[in-house]
């Protein structure tokens, strides 16, 4: 190889290092960053192809994808074939599964009225709570399929006073981890505005109810915002940082999703701390965040591109 062969393919090296990270540039940081899919495009194939090349990225949320020509939830609707299917596109495209999102516990309690519940929600079909722990013990083989041992719940459906609630939220997950243990798997519960637990200082109480390590939080600095608590500082400040096993990642203004570092939510602040803390647990994008084409695709990139600028100042 002559000078000038060297200096074109070290040239072509560097341009294809620097888009493989967007417009952020070519860094280091030391998180096992990922994105949801589906926030993509619940056509996994594209997705693995051509997301995650631009970004490095090494881990995956799997929640919905792609099946027999429809968007489904994975750990429901998903045949033992196509798990398998889903595991080789991870697998050739050299990424992990970090956790498998169900839906598990994001409904109506029984006897109560949730503040901002559809009719479909107030009237589910009969058995369909009683069915919870069932879906559950799914989750975790769908889970052992893919290759993870972190499941995501939730705490119900939200009441106006979810403190009246909170004895039978704690017996519910009691239930879970029961099963849990059962099944080898770790129960994240996120912090979903739409649900009783939201804000950090609720993630607060439901961690110091529920002392079991296979009990951590999916904490989520947005929906916190969502639900009128700020996020960072205060939010953050409230509960025990070392039950996180997972985050999610996407910012807010007013009531209005904003790519990452668009919003109002400290993330700088939020980053430092994490690696103040040598945070090592997984984390990722959930984009919401519509650009005006209302693009999933691109308003992932938008909202990644804003994320990689904020990680580049921590």
């Amino acid at each position: 190889m002559n000078r000038r062969e060297f200096a074109r393919l070290s040239s072509l090296a560097a341009l294809s290092l620097s888009g493989a990270f967007g417009s952020a540039g070519p860094f280091d940081y030391p998180w096992k960053l990922g994105i949801i899919t589906d926030e993509v495009d619940p056509d996994l194939q594209r997705t693995l192809s051509t997301f995650f090349p631009k970004y490095g990225l090494k881990w995956a949320e799997i929640r919905d994808v792609k099946l027999d020509g429809k968007s489904r939830y994975v750990y429901k609707a998903a045949t033992p074939a196509q798990l398998k299917q889903i595991k080789k596109e991870l697998d050739d495209a050299g990424v992990q599964i970090s956790v498998l999102d169900s839906a598990v516990y994001k409904d109506a309690l029984p006897g109560t009225t949730p503040i901002d519940a559809s009719a479909q929600e107030l009237n589910a079909s009969e058995g369909q709570f009683g069915a919870q722990l069932d879906e559950l013990k799914r989750a975790a083989d769908a889970a052992h399929a893919l290759g993870t041992d972190k499941v995501r719940i939730f705490t119900f459906l939200r009441v106006a006073r979810p403190d009246s609630v909170f004895p039978q939220i704690i017996e519910n997950l009691q239930k879970a981890l029961d099963v849990a243990e059962q099944m080898r798997i770790i129960l994240l519960v996120e912090n979903e505005f739409s649900c009783n637990v939201a804000t950090g200082t609720e993630s607060s109480q439901l961690l110091k109810a529920i002392p079991e390590k296979l009990l951590q939080l999916n904490w989520d600095p947005g929906n916190c915002f969502v639900a009128g608590e700020q996020p960072f500082p205060k939010g953050w400040d409230a509960f025990d940082h070392s039950r996180i096993g997972h985050i999610h990642l996407k910012d807010a203004m007013g009531k209005t999703w904003r790519p990452v570092g668009g919003g109002d939510i400290d993330f700088l602040g939020q980053f430092r701390a994490l690696k103040k803390m040598n945070y090592s647990q997984t984390m990722s994008l959930e984009t919401h965040y519509k650009n005006a084409q209302h693009d999933p695709y691109q308003s992932s990139v938008e909202s990644m591109d804003g994320l990689f600028k904020v990680l580049k100042e921590v």
